[in-house]
């Protein structure tokens, strides 16, 4: 799979240890689509490393990955004690892995899970930080005008997005779904962190905010360790990039054109910032004559059209990885929003016109710079 942003500064110095192979992800269930349980968003390709400085004879880079949310977590850490960061990264990706087993919905004994099962029945008690992150999620419905919804398990379900048995469903079933697929119908009590379904057949999904919230805690972790600098990335979907490099005071990515995957169109300098790409670029199916991508539009309860992808840089991973699905499924409409959401990020959006692709780079929604953009690979 080509990814739509590259780390050059992560390919000066970063290198598997010598004679270890690099940690590869294991088999997985059906991705959740993206908000990122996104497999379609890659935002660095780790495959082409190269070496570490021999100018820093003492500075160890450790690479430690570990399956979680359907993807391979991966924390990359340079510093000078690898006994240190090594303890560091593992610390911080059982955190994540703690998070796995709360927050997914394929595990038959998650929160999640016991709060699908019950929560249109009863009220639900929830962990008070758990609580927390779903009513963030309410707060970002609220403000994104319905581009971001939790409350889509059924939809995802009819489209067979999740088990992989992919249809397009009657517009009379998804009508029918979108009775209650919605965040609006979900009862909150504050006081005792109780939730509760207001309609029949309500469930959730958190897979796109869920693995931005995990790696805004494992670089928590990371940092009540004292390191200072690395990047921790969930499937590349996501990404932090931690302090500064060794030989660079910033990260910097390159911004890769979604239509092949290749052809640079921007580039980031990130230092304590995360990056988020969405795109249904290489997770869809062919059905009807026409192709249906994996980011649903809460709204119509059909898939997203007119972004090609969308790429959000933010102080925190979590808010970057739901911008990146709520501004894919809004267009440049929720440029407009965004300044009340989130008038610090930077938005790089590339949307499908008659004429072909654009271009539109933006600071939290305001004074976006549109480009028109040539065939790939063409200047």
């Amino acid at each position: 799979m080509l990814g739509l942003l590259f780390g050059k500064a992560l390919a000066r110095w970063l290198d598997p240890r010598a004679g270890e192979p690099a940690p590869q992800p294991p088999p997985v269930r059906p991705m959740p689509p993206a908000r990122t349980e996104v497999t379609s968003r890659r935002p660095v390709d780790f495959r082409d490393l190269g070496t570490s400085p021999s100018t820093s004879g003492s500075l160890v880079c450790p690479r430690i990955g570990r399956a979680a949310m359907g993807c391979l977590f991966e924390a990359y850490l340079a510093g000078y004690d690898r006994t240190a960061l090594e303890g560091a990264a593992e610390q911080a990706l059982d955190e994540v892995e703690r998070l796995d087993r709360q927050l997914s919905h394929y595990r038959e004994d998650s929160d999640i899970a016991r709060l699908n099962q019950h929560a249109s029945a009863q009220w639900v008690r929830l962990e008070p930080s758990l609580y927390a992150l779903l009513v963030r999620c309410r707060d970002l419905h609220r403000t994104s005008r319905g581009a971001f919804d939790i409350a889509v398990q059924p939809l995802l379900e009819a489209w067979g997005f999740h088990s992989g048995a992919h249809r397009v469903p009657p517009d009379e079933e998804i009508a029918e779904l979108l009775r209650h697929c919605s965040t609006d119908l979900i009862a909150w009590d504050d006081d005792d962190h109780l939730v509760h379904f207001t309609a029949p057949g309500m469930a959730i999904s958190l897979g796109a905010i869920g693995k931005g919230y995990a790696v805004d805690s494992a670089v928590e972790f990371l940092r009540f360790y004292s390191v200072e600098s690395g990047v921790v990335h969930a499937g590349t979907s996501t990404i932090f990039a931690l302090g500064k490099p060794p030989d660079a005071d910033a990260w910097e990515f390159a911004v890769r054109d979604p239509r092949d995957g290749a052809t640079p169109i921007a580039t980031l300098r990130l230092q304590d910032q995360a990056v988020s790409t969405s795109s249904a670029r290489e997770q869809h199916f062919e059905a009807d004559g026409r192709l249906w991508g994996h980011i649903l539009d809460p709204r119509t309860g059909r898939p997203a059209t007119g972004v090609l992808s969308t790429t959000v840089v933010s102080a925190s991973a979590e808010l970057s990885d739901a911008l990146a699905t709520a501004l894919y499924v809004a267009g440049p409409a929720g440029l407009d929003w965004l300044v009340e959401a989130a008038p610090e990020v930077r938005v790089i959006m590339v949307t499908d016109t008659q004429d072909g692709a654009v271009l539109l780079d933006a600071e939290g929604g305001r004074e976006a710079v549109m480009t028109a953009l040539p065939a790939p690979g063409k200047s």
